[in-house]
């Protein structure tokens, strides 16, 4: 017994050969008048017709199925492209500038020159440093054996290690930057300083200005040549640091080159001494005129800021002396 699919089916096909029939029949008609052929061969030719007008008929029924088909899929790619979420814009924090020791760039993929984007983690070895310039001048000097991740333009976190951060001579800027760590976090207000994270204990050394510290009980306040250490369920311990301490040596050899040409010597000198810990004397008004009118050419590259202090003045007239203290130009 049919079942009604297969009803339909023949149904179909019965139209579809009265129709062949009778636009064969119009086809012989349009041709007009014409002489006899025997029974046999329009027979075969009435056959013939027919079958060519069928495959027509499934071709353009197949036609008509498979641009709606067609369509119909074009209808759903353009809504599963259009479901698909968006890839939120990848943010650059920073830019690898300096980095110290044996790195093996080939293996953790520090290199000049590599951004550093919101959320990275930056892990160094116990042979390797690093320092990262920021936006708006910032520079964030990562110390051997340390990791710290961005959390965001002016927020990181130090799990291990020590990291320095220079805000520049912005003292007056919105927000500072905040180090947070397990123990407690800080925040400078237009500073140089060091955070460090060892052992649960948390030590914050200010080289300038002066920075906010906090942890899960209280505030504090770190101001220029001191060093705070928080350590659990002790009193926080205060102790004086000097602007040029040997501790804070690690960090000045990562300094980020300073671009001299076309600056004046005074600007590049004001650098160096913010840089070395030292303080800055000129022998008189007319040496401080001089410098400011001194302008330099070339480049310091790769430089430490001591190495780019000698070589600079020593392409000029100025005499000068260095000693741990102080950088005293004279004429």
């Amino acid at each position: 017994m049919k079942n009604h699919s297969d009803t339909n089916v023949d149904k179909a096909q019965v139209d579809d050969d009265t129709r062949s029939d009778e636009a064969v029949a119009k086809l012989i008609n349009l041709a007009g008048l014409r002489p006899a052929i025997p029974d046999d061969i329009a027979q075969r030719v009435h056959e013939r017709v027919r079958q060519d007008w069928q495959r027509a008929t499934r071709r353009r029924r197949i036609l008509r199925w498979s641009g709606a088909f067609a369509m119909a899929a074009s209808v759903v790619l353009a809504i599963t492209v259009a479901l698909q979420p968006s890839s939120p814009p990848v943010q650059t924090l920073g830019t690898i500038v300096r980095i110290a020791g044996e790195s093996n760039s080939a293996e953790n993929g520090f290199y000049v020159g590599r951004s550093v984007q919101l959320g990275d983690t930056i892990t160094t070895t116990q042979s390797e440093s690093l320092s990262v310039a920021l936006a708006a001048g910032l520079s964030l000097r990562i110390s051997s054996g340390s990791s710290i991740r961005f959390d965001a333009p002016d927020e990181f976190m130090l799990t291990r290690g020590q990291v320095y951060a220079d805000s520049g001579q912005a003292i007056y800027r919105d927000h500072g930057i905040t180090i947070r760590t397990p123990a407690g976090s800080a925040t400078d207000i237009g500073t140089q300083f060091s955070v460090s994270y060892e052992d649960s204990k948390m030590s914050v050394a200010v080289r300038e200005g002066r920075v906010d510290v906090s942890d899960n009980k209280d505030s504090y306040l770190a101001i220029a040549g001191e060093k705070l250490l928080l350590q659990p369920n002790e009193p926080f311990v205060v102790s004086p640091i000097s602007i040029n301490d040997a501790s804070w040596d690690w960090a000045v050899t990562l300094a980020p080159t300073f671009d001299i040409d076309n600056r004046s010597l005074s600007d590049f000198l004001k650098w160096a001494a913010r840089e070395t810990g030292r303080e800055l004397v000129f022998a008189n008004d007319e040496v401080r005129m001089a410098a400011l009118g001194t302008i330099l050419s070339g480049s310091v590259e790769n430089f430490s800021p001591d190495e780019a202090t000698l070589s600079v003045l020593s392409t000029t007239q100025f005499q000068y002396h260095i000693d741990e203290y102080q950088i005293v130009i004279g004429k």
